[in-house]
């Protein structure tokens, strides 16, 4: 591109000096050429809100069907739509979190509990029928939103570059206890592959957001059994299967060799990645509406049952953006920031109740009064996070 606009510059010039009747009217192309970039780039801005609109508009459409299932008592068409609504968000989310991190969060608060729901075989209709108006609160919102200018202050900056540290510390040691886990399932060492596997997990479960905005790689990674086909399903999930169900190592070399290029491959796509404000708060809300809604079911870690160390570092991640934007919070909205202490350390001390000689307990262990705890913790703390977003205004 630089070499394009210097030819052109320098063709520009020649004639300007050659001819100077004809250096108003090159004078007057450039121009002309620079406002038809900038009219192609608004249409193209104009045509991608539209598309997202149109989209919103199909899921509300589906909803709608949904509701009136719920209406009629009609448990098949409720099953029908709910799944055909959870399809279409599955297409559209990629680019509603690029556009709107912040409502991208707040829909897919209702809609993941809500297509769990429909899963069951005798589902809750009172549940589905309360979450289904949340989510049309959030369709309405998506479909209304506007893009805003987000503020680069130097404070906020700062932030994001704290925050960016941080992540990429996390996805440097992920690399490291990743490669130590994978070692021990090569070298067929059950035992080892135990004990270093929560390891990895851990750093994950931190700065998971991250990894699923890259859209293909947390499949690859993460997939538990059912995400994805058969023949695709690889990654962590895989080999924990492997490990506690199995008790057997013995074909997994493949699936952790592609699992330590998986995990190289994040690390390079985060060193590269430029993080915006919003992003950050986003992706803080994002790890604790994921713990309280699909973690704290104790599905994620199905075979190896350590659901309170992904669920605990979720909080982490979460508490790490948190400090990153705690300096702008003071300054901003001092009793928030004290609630949010207060949450956060309400939840560290939950948790930390469930740990002996510094491990987690399994999950299993846990009663539901317990487990109803965590879940309603983490939705006030998730709540309370969101409102970091004042800060961007």
């Amino acid at each position: 591109m630089f070499l394009s606009k210097k030819i052109t510059y320098t063709a520009l010039t020649l004639s300007l000096l050659t001819v100077p009747a004809l250096g108003a009217c090159s004078n007057s192309t450039a121009s002309s050429n620079q406002n038809d970039t900038k009219q192609t780039a608004s249409q193209e801005k104009e045509s991608k809100q539209d598309t997202l609109k149109n989209n919103v508009k199909k899921m509300q459409t589906t909803l709608n069907k949904l509701q009136n299932g719920l209406e009629e008592n009609d448990q098949k068409q409720i099953k029908k739509y709910g799944k055909e609504l959870y399809n279409q968000w599955l297409s559209y989310e990629n680019n509603i979190r690029e556009k709107y991190p912040l409502l991208y969060t707040d829909t897919e608060k209702y809609i993941l509990p809500l297509s769990t729901e429909i899963e069951k075989d005798s589902l809750d209709q009172k549940k589905v029928q309360e979450l289904s108006v949340q989510l049309d609160r959030s369709f309405e919102n998506l479909k209304n939103a506007k893009e805003t200018a987000t503020k680069t202050s130097e404070a906020l900056k700062k932030a994001v570059n704290n925050y960016k540290s941080y992540v990429n510390d996390q996805t440097e040691q992920l690399v490291k206890t990743t490669t130590t886990f994978t070692d021990a399932v090569k070298a067929g060492d059950l035992e080892k592959a135990k004990a270093s596997y929560a390891e990895a997990r851990v750093y994950y479960e931190r700065i998971e957001p991250i990894a699923e905005s890259f859209g293909d790689l947390d499949p690859k990674i993460d997939a538990r059994e059912g995400d994805v086909d058969t023949s695709e399903w690889g990654g962590f999930h895989r080999i924990e299967k492997a490990i506690w169900k199995d008790s057997s190592l013995e074909g997994m070399d493949q699936y952790a060799t592609q699992l330590n290029k998986d995990v190289q491959d994040l690390q390079q796509r985060v060193k590269e990645v430029k993080l915006e404000p919003t992003q950050v708060v986003a992706g803080s809300m994002e790890l604790l509406n994921e713990a309280a809604i699909s973690k704290v079911t104790g599905e994620e870690e199905r075979y190896s049952h350590i659901d309170l160390v992904d669920l605990a570092s979720n909080v982490e991640g979460s508490l790490a953006v948190y400090h990153a934007v705690l300096p702008i919070l003071n300054e901003k909205s001092p009793d928030l920031s004290e609630q949010l202490d207060k949450e956060f350390n309400q939840l560290t001390a939950t948790l930390g109740k469930y740990q002996k000689d510094g491990t987690y307990l399994p999950y299993t262990e846990l009663t539901k009064e317990q487990i109803r705890e965590l879940s309603q913790q983490l939705n006030t703390l998730s709540e309370s996070m969101a409102q970091t977003a004042e800060i961007f205004q």
